[in-house]
């Protein structure tokens, strides 16, 4: 068997093509999350769960909640009421 090294060109850093414009990806849908919080169980406490039961989680009432897109944290806020459901105001939009 011959086994041969992959070149590939040599890019200058001044070497750019278009930008996309950011207006093509506005509409491309995204999976929003709101995470009340976290804990780790074992699968005989999963087995244990029943109606009625509680798990304990790793935040504190009144602790802001993350907002994750794409399993990304962007943001952070609030629980609302709107209407008959559930919001999310935004308190803290976190910059990575």
């Amino acid at each position: 068997m011959d086994v041969k090294n992959v070149r590939f060109p040599d890019f200058e850093a001044g070497e750019k093509g278009e930008r996309m414009d950011q207006r093509l990806l506005g509409d491309i849908p995204v999976q929003v999350t709101v995470e009340l919080g976290a804990t780790e169980l074992s699968l005989k406490e999963i087995l244990e769960l029943a109606e009625g039961s509680i798990i304990e989680l790793n935040r504190l009432a009144g602790e802001p909640l993350d907002l994750k897109v794409g399993g990304q944290l962007v943001a952070q806020g609030e629980v609302v009421a709107v209407d008959d459901s559930y919001g999310l105001r935004i308190t803290n939009v976190v910059m990575k």
